[in-house]
């Protein structure tokens, strides 16, 4: 999967269109619209059908979940954090830190680590 933001400009985004398929023909994979949705918000969500018209793709709706994150243009609420941090508890706490090797509890840390960030 793969998320691209861009400001509201459809000339931007006949751009984005042509580099995609530019990519598709170069690299021989192939991008399929019929599987990708298109969010808009904003000054954009007047002209979504002209956005749809131009990927091929359906509008999706707010709010979805990627890699287990609510994604919103809103402030996500501290209740859908909770949820987060409840399930990287539950996932933290069945791991023996003396069964891991030296890297593995390197990479425990770290994760524990970047998990408090995105939290605070």
């Amino acid at each position: 999967m793969t998320i691209i933001f861009m400001e509201h400009d459809f000339e931007r985004a006949k751009n984005i269109k042509f580099l995609l398929c530019a990519f598709a023909l170069l690299s021989g994979l192939k991008i399929n619209f019929h599987k990708s949705e298109l969010f808009c918000y904003g000054d954009a969500k007047d002209y979504e059908d002209e956005y749809t018209q131009l990927f091929g793709c359906a509008m999706g709706e707010y709010s979805f979940r990627y890699l287990g994150i609510p994604m919103s243009y809103r402030k996500i609420s501290s209740k859908h954090w909770r949820v987060i941090e409840d399930h990287f508890k539950k996932k933290l706490s069945s791991w023996k830190g003396k069964h891991l090797s030296f890297g593995g509890r390197l990479i425990l840390i770290n994760l524990f680590l970047v998990v408090l960030l995105c939290l605070c």
